[in-house]
C-alpha cells in the first residue's frame, strides 16, 4: 500500500486534473478546542484552491468533536464557496474528539477531513468510501492516528504547517518507527527497500525499527510472508505502520498440558470447586465442617474461608484476612472465644508478639464465623479492623477465660447527632457569571468567554458540566471533555473527570480518561485498577480480567508493589468471573480465583487528591457508629503507603443481619495535609447491593469539598 504524503497546496492541485461536472464533496471539519490553534488561513487557502478547480460542487458540510455538531447540504457554482468559507470563519471550538460514525456520514467522492488527529473520546479509525485527503495546519498533531487514517483509507495526507517542504535530500537519513498489529508493538515484521531487498532487517518485539535509507525510496513492511504494506519515504523521518488481523494467519498452537482432573470437584454456584471450599458467600462453618484430623483449632480454620490466611507458626492467633500493608502496625486479625476478645498476637517489627491458641479444642468447638469490613468494625472498632474471628464452643465455658472484661467493644459510640442535608448551592466566580445568563445559549457564551480564565482549574470543568448538566446533557458532556484535550491535564482533574464519567454513565469517556492516566502516571498502582475497571464498564470483560488478574499477581508492572490493592482486586476478579463467566476465556484462570466473593453490601470510596484528610462516618441501623480517618494521625503508614505507590481507594463490606435497615454515611472534611495548597478535593463513594449476587445493583454518590471542616451527609443506604 503506498502512502501519499502531500506537502504542497500546487502538487495537490495539479493532481486534480480539470473538473467540469458537479462534484461530490464532504468537508469534515474538526471544532474541537485543540482546533483552536489552526491556522485557518492556510486552510481557506487550500479550499480556495480546490474550488478554482472544482467549479461546481454538492458539498456535505459536517461540523463534530466529541460527536457530530451539525451537518448541512450546499451547493458551489462557479467556484463561489463563499456561504462555505462564512460558516467556517463562525465555528465554536468546544469538547474533546471523536471520529466514532463519521463514515455512516460520507459515501462518495471526495472527503476533506480537516483535523489534526487528535481523538481522545474514542479510538475508531473511519474507513471511507472515495479520495481522502486529511489536511492539517495545527503544529501539534497525533501523528499516530493521522498516519493511520492515511493508510487505511488509501487516501493523502496533506501537510499545511511546512514539515517537510524542504526538497528531498539525496544523502541517507535514519528511519524510525514502530510496526503494530491492532494498536499493540509486534515483533518480527520484515523491512526492507523495495529494489534493495539485500537490506533486510526485523522489528523489535516491542515493534521498534530502525533503518538507513534515502529520501524518496519506498519501505516495504511484510508480515508473515503474506502481507505487505508500502510507505514512500520523505523528510519525515519517523514512520509508523499499522497491521489488522484480518487475513493475518495465526501459528498453531499446540496444547500439551493436560487438563487438570476434574472428579474431586463439583459445580456450585460460582462455577467448579471443591467441595469444602467456602467462599465468601458463606462465612461460618460449624462443627460438621472440621475434620475428625484437626488436632487444633488452627487445622479447623486452615482452608475453610476465603481470603483468611494463617501466620509464621500456622497459628491462627496471626490470623490475616487483609493485605499486610502496615510496617508498624499490627496486621493480624482479632480472636473472640465466646463472646470475650482474647489477647492479640502483634506482628508490628517493633513489638513483635505471639498470643498461642493451642487452649482451645477442635473437638469442643461449636461454629467458627469470619467477620470483615464493617461487620467487624462496627462492633469491635479499630481492633476488628483486620477482621475478627468469632469462635463459639459447645460448652460455651473456658474458667480461664471467663472473668476477661470486654474491653475491645467500642464505647461511647451511640449516634446522638443528626448531620443536614445542605441545601446551599456551590458559588464560585465563574459560576456567578454563568448565572447572569437568562438562558442555555447566553450561559454558554459567558462560558467561552472565561474558560481561557480558568482553564488550570482542576474543578472547574467538572463544576459547570454540573452547571449545565440538569439543562442540557449533551452540552454537558462536551464541556467535561475539554479536560481530554489537555495535553497534559493534572492527576486532580482527570480523576475528577473519572468520577464525574462514572457518576454520568459516559463509560467511553470514562476509559479513555483512564488511558490517559495510565499514559501520564504510569507509576501510579492505581492507574492500572481504574483502566481495567474502565475496560469493564464498556463491555471489553477479558481485557478488563486479564488486567485484574496481572495487576493481583503484580507481572502488569514488576517495578511497582500492588498489594494495597489486593483486597480490592480480588473483589472485582471474582465478580466479573462470576458476572460475565460466559462472555471469558478462563482457560488460564488460576482455580483461586473461581470463588465468587459475596457481600450483602460492598462500599468503594475514590477521592482525587492524595493530599486530603477527610473522616468517614458510618451509623448502623441501631444507631452506632464507628469512624475511618483517613489522616496522619489515624493511619500514618497507610498514608505513606498510598502517596508511595500512588492509590486513593478503599473498599468496606457490611455482612449479616446486625447490618439489616438503614445506614447513614456522614464525611467531615479536615483540609490538605499540606496547607499550602487549596486544591478542591473530589470524593466518590460507590454502593454495590447483593454483591456476587444474581440481584447487583450499584448506586453511585460523588461529594464536593473545598472548605476544612465541612461536616455533610454523604449518602444514606437500606439493607
Amino acid at each position: 500500500m503506498k502512502l501519499l504524503i502531500l506537502h504542497s497546496v500546487l502538487f495537490f492541485t495539479l493532481a486534480l486534473g480539470a473538473q467540469e461536472t458537479e462534484q461530490k464533496t464532504t468537508i469534515l471539519w474538526d471544532t474541537s478546542f485543540s482546533m483552536l490553534d489552526r491556522d485557518l488561513q492556510e486552510e481557506v487557502n487550500y479550499l480556495n484552491t480546490y474550488f478554482n478547480r472544482v467549479q461546481n460542487a454538492e458539498v456535505s458540510l459536517l461540523m463534530f468533536n466529541n460527536g457530530v455538531v451539525d451537518k448541512e447540504s450546499l451547493h458551489v457554482a462557479s467556484g463561489d464557496w463563499s456561504t462555505i468559507h462564512n460558516k467556517l470563519t463562525e465555528v465554536i471550538y468546544d469538547g474533546g474528539t471523536s471520529f466514532k460514525n463519521l463514515s455512516n456520514y460520507v459515501h462518495s467522492g471526495d472527503i476533506l477531513l480537516f483535523t489534526d488527529g487528535a481523538q481522545n473520546l474514542n479510538n475508531d479509525t473511519p474507513i471511507f468510501n472515495g479520495n481522502v485527503y486529511i489536511i492539517n495546519s495545527n503544529k501539534d498533531i497525533n501523528k499516530a492516528n493521522i498516519n493511520l487514517l492515511t493508510i487505511l483509507n488509501k487516501g493523502n495526507y496533506v501537510n499545511l504547517i511546512g514539515i517537510g517542504d524542504a526538497p528531498l535530500e539525496k544523502s541517507t537519513r535514519n528511519y524510525t518507527g514502530t510496526i503494530f498489529e491492532n494498536n499493540i508493538g509486534v515483533g518480527g515484521v520484515i523491512i526492507s527497500i523495495k529494489g534493495k531487498e539485500s537490506t533486510t532487517i526485523r522489528s523489535k518485539e516491542n515493534g521498534f525499527y530502525e533503518i538507513e535509507a534515502h529520501p524518496g525510496a519506498v519501505l516495504v513492511f511484510s508480515m508473515n510472508n503474506s502481507i505487505r504494506k508500502e510507505i514512500v519515504l520523505g523528510n519525515i523521518t519517523s514512520i509508523d505502520a499499522w497491521f489488522d488481523s484480518q487475513g493475518v494467519r495465526l501459528d498453531e498452537v499446540v496444547v500439551t498440558e493436560k487438563k487438570k482432573a476434574l472428579e474431586d470437584k463439583k459445580i456450585t454456584a460460582f462455577g467448579l470447586a471443591n467441595p469444602d471450599a467456602v467462599g465468601y458467600a458463606v462465612q461460618s462453618i460449624t462443627d460438621v465442617d472440621i475434620p475428625e484430623s484437626s488436632t487444633n483449632v488452627s487445622n479447623a480454620v486452615q482452608g475453610k474461608f476465603s481470603g483468611v490466611k494463617l501466620g509464621q507458626n500456622d497459628d491462627l492467633s496471626q490470623v490475616v484476612m487483609r493485605p499486610s500493608n502496615s510496617i508498624l502496625g499490627n496486621n493480624y486479625g482479632l480472636i473472640v472465644l465466646n463472646g470475650v476478645p482474647m489477647p492479640r498476637s502483634n506482628s508490628s517489627s517493633t513489638s513483635f508478639k505471639i498470643e498461642g491458641t493451642g487452649y482451645i479444642d477442635p473437638k469442643n468447638i461449636a461454629s467458627i464465623t469470619v467477620l470483615k469490613g464493617l461487620a467487624a468494625t462496627n462492633k469491635y472498632g479499630s481492633l476488628g479492623s483486620n477482621g475478627v474471628i468469632l469462635i463459639t464452643t459447645k460448652t460455651a465455658s473456658f474458667d480461664d477465660v471467663k472473668e476477661k472484661e470486654d474491653l475491645a467493644l467500642v464505647k461511647n459510640n451511640i449516634y446522638k447527632g443528626k448531620i443536614k442535608i445542605s441545601n446551599k448551592l456551590l458559588v464560585t466566580p465563574y459560576l456567578k457569571e454563568l448565572k447572569k445568563g437568562k438562558n442555555v445559549e447566553e450561559a454558554y457564551k459567558i462560558y467561552l468567554g472565561q474558560r481561557a480564565q480558568y482553564w488550570e482549574h482542576p474543578e472547574y470543568f467538572i463544576d459547570v458540566h454540573d452547571f449545565f448538566a440538569g439543562t442540557n446533557g449533551a452540552l454537558a458532556h462536551q464541556i467535561l471533555s475539554n479536560i481530554l484535550e489537555k495535553s497534559s491535564p493534572s492527576i486532580l482533574e482527570l480523576k475528577g473527570l473519572l468520577f464525574k464519567a462514572s457518576q454520568n454513565g459516559y463509560h467511553e469517556m470514562e476509559l479513555y480518561g483512564a488511558k490517559k492516566i495510565m499514559d501520564l502516571f504510569p507509576n501510579k498502582i492505581q492507574s492500572y485498577l481504574d483502566l481495567a475497571l474502565s475496560h469493564k464498564k464498556v463491555g471489553n470483560y477479558q481485557d478488563a480480567l486479564n488486567m485484574l488478574i496481572k495487576i493481583d499477581n503484580g507481572s502488569i508492572n514488576p517495578t511497582l508493589d500492588f498489594s494495597g490493592l489486593h483486597k480490592i482486586v480480588n473483589s472485582e476478579i471474582r465478580n466479573i468471573i462470576y458476572k460475565k463467566r460466559i462472555d471469558l476465556d478462563l482457560t488460564k484462570v488460576e482455580d483461586k480465583y473461581l470463588n465468587n466473593a459475596t457481600y450483602d453490601v460492598r462500599i468503594v470510596f475514590d477521592w482525587n487528591n492524595d493530599q486530603a484528610e477527610f473522616e468517614l462516618q458510618f451509623v448502623n441501623p441501631q444507631k452506632k457508629f464507628f469512624k475511618w480517618e483517613h489522616t496522619d494521625l489515624a493511619i500514618r503508614q497507610r498514608i505513606k503507603d498510598e502517596l508511595d505507590n500512588g492509590y486513593s481507594k478503599e473498599q468496606f463490606e457490611i455482612m449479616g443481619e446486625l447490618g439489616k435497615g438503614e445506614w447513614i454515611i456522614n464525611i467531615k472534611y479536615l483540609g490538605n495535609r499540606n496547607p499550602n495548597k487549596k486544591d478542591v478535593t473530589f470524593i466518590k463513594g460507590m454502593v454495590q447491593y447483593n454483591f456476587g449476587k444474581p440481584n447487583q445493583r450499584s448506586e453511585k454518590y460523588m461529594v464536593r469539598l473545598d472548605e476544612k471542616g465541612t461536616e455533610a451527609l454523604f449518602f444514606k443506604l437500606n439493607l
